[in-house]
């Protein structure tokens, strides 16, 4: 990896490490609501093709205790097949009409392949 893909590379996560710390601070003001919230989390790390990653799991697994925490109902798939992650999805669109707020997080990390 070159120095200016570690550059863009560091840029973009930190660009992600912001967003999340703002929306979670902006979360916390409305936890104490009577809003009925629900989340889907996925986190895929391993890959057929692209081998295991480090963190989307552990960001999953953190957004999801976070968002728990801030009185989401939380549907969390981890290292989940194409299959697994289409049913996840009709479950949670199924679930919104009981729900005031959604929201959807997808934990992965772009690959590069043959350059």
């Amino acid at each position: 990896m070159t120095t200016m893909n570690r550059f863009f590379s560091t840029s973009i996560c930190m660009r992600l490490i912001l967003f999340l710390a703002v929306l979670i601070n902006s979360l916390q003001g409305i936890s104490q609501t009577n809003e009925r919230r629900l989340a889907l989390v996925i986190g895929n790390a391993a890959y057929q093709y692209g081998g295991q990653l480090k963190n989307p799991v552990s960001d999953a697994n953190l957004m999801g205790s976070t968002l728990q925490e801030l009185g989401f109902d939380v549907i969390k798939k981890t290292d989940a097949r194409l299959s697994d992650m289409q049913n996840t999805f009709k479950e949670f669109v199924s679930r919104l009409d009981n729900y005031d707020v959604a929201l959807f997080f997808y934990a992965v990390h772009g690959l590069q392949v043959d350059g």
